[in-house]
């Protein structure tokens, strides 16, 4: 009887012991597969920075600029103080407001691979749709003066130039996205990564100021070509940043 009570007494502080040992496993996974994702984006901005500038894809280059508007320490100052905030942000919210945007399960957990598709779709989509009247409400000449128009200083954009944002700018995106998760969520980690990786390698690619020839680009040609519009000819259109079916809903397509 008394090893039986013993053992009913310590059962809990083994029980809670394992729990904290899942939460620890969970997280951990999880993190390290974020910032595979963020090492993965740091290379292919830095390749497609080099390849917009290398003589051997010249030919793709949807415009070559006549002259740099942007120093190149401007540029780098800009580009890694949006870095840090970027992380700054994200760590706050992990902190803060996980709960609401992820559900509290390990990452090699399985979910069946139509929930990950609908919760992917729907929070990009969402996403989109709302970035939609952000963009647009930021080509207001008052945000246009003091926050957007420092990303539009680009006029010949690359993939290095696709977060030269103002901070306010930065903020912005980045709560969105999280908004969008929160309100179709909370989602899988296993969708919440992809959504995080969908977003950011977008992003990138959008700014590549390339046009690449192989049929497996052909997506991102023409996320690419609609940018370029956007950054160039017509200012007031292309606004969407995903889903090109927002701008001709509202009749801002190019």
């Amino acid at each position: 009887m008394g090893e039986v009570g013993q053992f009913v007494q310590i059962d809990p502080i083994i029980h809670i012991g394992l729990i904290k040992q899942e939460v620890i496993k969970m997280t951990t996974g999880f993190f390290i597969a974020l910032a595979c994702i963020l090492v993965f984006d740091g290379v292919v901005m830095a390749f497609f920075a080099w390849a917009v500038q290398a003589p051997r894809f010249a030919r793709y280059r949807i415009r070559t600029p006549d002259r740099q508007r942007i120093s190149t320490v401007r540029k780098a100052v800009n580009i890694g103080l949006n870095g840090v905030l970027a992380l700054s942000f994200f760590a706050f919210v992990f902190t803060y407001f996980s709960g609401s945007l992820i559900v509290d399960q390990h990452l090699s957990v399985a979910v069946p691979g139509v929930l990950v598709f609908g919760e992917v779709l729907a929070a990009l989509m969402l996403y989109d749709f709302m970035y939609y009247f952000l963009h647009r409400g930021m080509h207001h000449p008052m945000f246009m003066k003091h926050v957007h128009g420092v990303h539009h200083y680009v006029r010949f954009p690359t993939s290095a130039e696709s977060i030269f944002l103002h901070p306010v700018e930065n903020l912005a995106g980045l709560g969105l996205l999280c908004l969008a998760i929160a309100i179709v969520g909370p989602i899988s980690p296993v969708s919440f990564l992809l959504v995080f990786f969908i977003h950011h390698v977008v992003n990138i690619l959008v700014h590549s100021n390339l046009v690449l020839p192989h049929p497996v680009f052909k997506l991102f040609n023409f996320w690419a070509l609609k940018h370029d519009i956007h950054h160039g000819k017509h200012l007031n259109r292309n606004y969407a940043s995903i889903f090109p079916f927002w701008d001709q809903m509202f009749g801002t397509d190019a």
